[in-house]
């Protein structure tokens, strides 16, 4: 009996699936004679062949590989340069507003500090958060509130309730489930108020993609008041070379968006590219390469 208890506890361990990401698959398709030596190029067209989620591009990233360059498609014309190995990643989405960071929070020592100002690790003076194993602390000078039961793209503006001041306790940001041993999230956006911004926060994981735990993800962007300065840090951001075609906030599953050559030559002639789109930090599956001519 004890045997066949353990057997089930490994089978609900090892089977366990995450919540993350979707079940659509994508499509593309190449836009013929379209490649020339100019920099606006038509390059390739994306659809869902099955799957009915609709991907709200704050959650969504696409990246094009060409041998070993890497091109950032954005909404907007900006995204994310390309950092060095540190214990904080952040990365641009593809609405070019919404920023993904990854916490590497193993040490059990010393906190690992990131700044929403600079949307980089920090030091001990001008750090918003800070995080050690499942301890996540705000920084003495913010504050904050915690919606619950809410969507990440459904808070747009600030609701009624009062911030409190008080960052002396851990966040409450996450449930255990007993049944599989896994930290996971609350539903819950939270809105931070530091200097003259006020951001919105939403942790998604713990845990990254090889399943190693005290790996926190989290996605952030601007609510009210002044822009993010990290979006004006030409250390951080830059040009994107590649601009997604779509006027909505969502990519809805029954849509095809364009990708488009945003004033740097991608491919002149042939080539194939292999095109990386994540949504919640997770692969989408489907095609991944094409060649274009």
């Amino acid at each position: 009996m004890l045997m066949l208890g353990a057997g089930y506890w490994y089978h609900l361990i090892s089977s366990f699936e995450s919540d993350l990401g979707t079940n659509n698959s994508i499509q593309m398709e190449d836009n013929p004679m379209s490649l020339s030596n100019a920099s606006d190029d038509h390059l390739l067209s994306i659809s869902f062949d099955q799957g009915d989620d609709d991907l709200g591009w704050t959650h969504t990233s696409i990246v094009l590989v060409d041998e070993n360059r890497e091109y950032a498609c954005t909404l907007s014309g900006q995204s994310s340069i390309e950092q060095q190995d540190g214990k904080v990643q952040s990365r641009l989405n593809s609405d070019g507003q919404t920023f993904t960071i990854m916490v590497d929070a193993t040490s059990e020592a010393n906190f690992t500090k990131l700044s929403l100002v600079n949307m980089q690790e920090s030091g001990d003076e001008n750090f918003s958060l800070r995080f050690s194993k499942t301890d996540i602390f705000l920084s003495e000078n913010l504050s904050w509130i915690a919606l619950d039961n809410v969507e990440f793209d459904e808070v747009t503006e600030i609701p009624d309730g009062t911030f409190s001041n008080d960052t002396s306790e851990r966040l409450e940001w996450y449930d255990y489930d007993f049944s599989t041993h896994r930290v996971m999230p609350k539903d819950q956006v939270y809105l931070i108020e530091e200097g003259q911004t006020i951001y919105k926060l939403q942790f998604l994981n713990y845990y990254n993609e090889a399943d190693e735990s005290r790996h926190v993800t989290l996605i952030v962007s601007h609510l009210s008041g002044e822009p993010i300065p990290a979006l004006n840090d030409p250390n951080l951001i830059q040009s994107s070379p590649c601009i997604i075609v779509d006027d909505d906030n969502v990519w809805y599953h029954n849509e095809t968006i364009e990708l488009h050559e945003n004033g740097f030559d991608i491919c002149s002639t042939n080539c194939t590219l292999e095109v990386q789109i994540n949504y919640e930090s997770r692969r989408v599956k489907g095609s991944s390469q094409i060649a274009l001519s």
